[in-house]
């Protein structure tokens, strides 16, 4: 099964590309994935915590849905999916 993880804004500059593809055996959390990509690319910390969850100032897309919509980190990613890793952008 294949995740391709697309980097935006500054995680896309930092990390030189703007996607990463990552195999895995079987349905997968999303938490445990972002836990590994982080484990495996350490500068996705300033997007991924250390349990897997985003820290505040990301969000995350499933297929282009919030992933909080399709039930948080719990969700259960399948073959061949598009995950999108946003920053925030805030101003005043």
């Amino acid at each position: 099964m294949i995740a391709r993880i697309k980097l935006v804004g500054v995680l896309r500059s930092r990390l030189g590309k703007e996607e990463i593809s990552v195999e895995f055996s079987e349905p997968t959390k999303l938490k445990d994935l972002l836990k590994e990509l982080r484990h495996r690319i350490p500068d996705l910390r300033e997007a991924v915590e250390e349990d897997g969850s985003l820290t505040s100032s990301y969000m995350a897309f499933i297929n282009g849905v919030d992933y909080r919509l399709l039930g948080g980190l719990d969700y259960l990613l399948e073959d061949n999916v598009d995950i999108s890793l946003v920053p925030l952008s805030h101003g005043g």
